[in-house]
């Protein structure tokens, strides 16, 4: 194999990442207990990038509620910037239960659930922020090298559009379809097409798709398939000893990749070499191999820092594996006692963003 340098390497000007899409709270029921944390691809991918040293923008429409008062403070502690965080009373804060659990065969594994396990009640699903509510984005001067989105509504074809138009290196994660129009027009828009085989790898027009200049068809533990110019090839996964949670995995994925190419933007990624495009994707499966070694869609972030990461890192790159992590147990915040206080929004009909703001 090719030598391929799997350091985190902070840059050192801080570049600006924004991204739309799933924001939500996961609450995670693992090994250890149960414990929230600030999830959905979008708002992982975002968190993510600001540990890797970016300055990190997410949009989107949450709650004015527990739930999004969660994610916000979560927000605030990782660095994240929240000034396009829509909060919303009209709405309620998206929340996703896991719950962590193994096989008969003692393989670990998860599922999601998308209702409240104390009451039985459906838990809030994502709701997009409207056309109005991006116009200050859309209006600003703000240039960034990247942006992320992986939902298809009328405010985030807008941003997409926009941040193209301002020289950004657009990427695009479906989770899934929809409408074919509106879906067409996210993909001509992106520069960078990714998606999961086990959940649209029946499409066959995903991987032809003739827009975008990258197209990245993710295969679980097989690695994944990449079509660059024309050619298709293939990088296998990492392997690692200790397996807890796969949570994660594709947004470590993309945020690993964005990381080493995305600073200069569409014009800098138009101009790389294949070898510089692999070794940006071998950079995300290594992350997502480290992080399955935890509970949760961002563990490596909670019981690691970037010291202990690096050399977890160049011993997965020495001896092909991962060594043996100590870490703590313990979530970094504390979780809500009642769960159904997060089914439901409070208050009256107002909306407002943080009034931290990138500029």
């Amino acid at each position: 194999m090719t030598r391929i340098d799997l350091q985190i390497r902070k840059h050192r000007q801080s570049s600006l990442a924004m991204g739309t899409g799933f924001i939500a709270l996961d609450i995670i029921e693992g090994k250890f207990g149960t414990f929230g944390a600030a999830g959905g691809s979008c708002g992982n991918v975002m968190v993510m990038l600001a540990w890797l040293g970016w300055t990190a923008c997410p949009s989107g429409r949450i709650g004015e509620d527990s739930a999004g008062d969660y994610i916000f403070d979560e927000y605030q502690a990782v660095g994240v910037e929240t000034c396009h965080l829509v909060r919303d009373d009209r709405v309620a804060t998206p929340i996703v239960i896991q719950r962590c659990t193994e096989t008969k065969d003692g393989e670990r594994t998860h599922r999601f659930s998308l209702s409240c396990p104390d009451c039985g009640a459906w838990l809030p699903r994502f709701r997009p922020m409207t056309i109005n509510q991006a116009a200050p984005i859309l209006g600003s001067d703000l240039a960034p090298k990247v942006f992320y989105f992986d939902r298809i509504t009328p405010a985030s074809l807008r941003m997409a559009k926009w941040a193209r138009e301002t020289g950004a290196l657009v990427l695009f994660e479906p989770a899934s379809v929809g409408d074919e129009k509106p879906f067409q027009q996210a993909v001509d828009l992106c520069h960078v097409l990714k998606f999961s085989h086990d959940r649209l790898g029946h499409l066959p027009d995903l991987a032809t798709a003739k827009s975008p200049r990258l197209v990245v068809e993710t295969l679980g533990e097989d690695g994944l398939r990449l079509r660059w110019r024309g050619r298709w090839s293939a990088l296998p996964a990492f392997r690692t000893t200790i397996f807890e949670d796969a949570a994660g995995s594709g947004d470590w994925c993309s945020a690993g990749f964005l990381h080493v190419v995305g600073a200069r933007g569409a014009n800098g990624f138009a101009k790389l070499k294949k070898a510089d495009l692999d070794r940006a994707l071998k950079f995300g499966q290594a992350l997502a191999s480290l992080n399955c070694r935890f509970e949760g869609a961002r563990g490596l972030m909670r019981y690691m820092d970037h010291r202990s990461v690096n050399k977890a890192l160049r011993s997965l790159l020495e001896k092909g594996t991962l060594a043996d992590l100590n870490h703590n147990s313990e979530s970094l915040l504390s979780m809500p006692g009642d769960l159904c206080r997060l089914c439901k929004p409070e208050g009256k009909a107002t909306q407002k963003a943080s009034p931290k703001c990138v500029g």
